[in-house]
């Protein structure tokens, strides 16, 4: 555990440092005098949130549900408006059970992309892991205008009262 924690803790520290560190030194990509950007730190904190999110996915193809939820909680520090990573944290949420946590981090996917059919699939479930199959279904009414397939795949594990059954995270 303390080697993940220094490995989350070190790639934290050199995706900070190289989002942020050639701003610091006057830095600004060959633009001279930040080139008209009123927020210079915008794009490193764009391209910082980025590498967090892509560490996320990481830790989640190996199941560590714990550094991918920390490593999207940075992305989402950073860029409060990336969708993915609200989505995708809310999965790593669903994935060791803090549920209320969850659906608070689909609700901000859903508050900046009310048709995100991802973050519908993954409140549904959500549900059905805690045995609330009408919110299940619910969110699979939703899902079906969204996206027919997804929908489908969603149905399968909803009648095989599985929330994990096709959710290849």
């Amino acid at each position: 555990m303390r080697q993940m924690r220094c490995t989350l803790v070190g790639g934290i520290l050199i995706a900070a440092l190289a989002a942020f560190a050639p701003a610091a030194f006057g830095h600004d990509g060959g633009m001279g005098g930040g080139g008209g950007d009123s927020n210079p730190g915008t794009s490193s904190q764009l391209s910082a949130a980025r590498t967090f999110y892509n560490q996320g996915e990481e830790y989640s193809k190996k199941k560590n549900w714990n550094l991918a939820i920390q490593a999207y909680l940075e992305a989402v520090r950073l860029d409060p408006k990336f969708v993915e990573a609200w989505n995708n944290l809310g999965s790593c949420y669903r994935k060791v059970k803090q549920y209320d946590k969850a659906f608070e981090a689909y609700k901000q996917a859903l508050d900046l992309k009310p048709d995100y059919p991802n973050a519908h699939e993954y409140m549904a479930r959500t549900y059905l892991a805690m045995g609330n199959k009408d919110g299940a279904m619910r969110e699979y009414e939703i899902l079906k205008r969204l996206d027919v397939k997804m929908a489908a795949e969603l149905m399968t594990a909803i009648q095989a009262n599985d929330a994990d059954l096709g959710d290849e995270s």
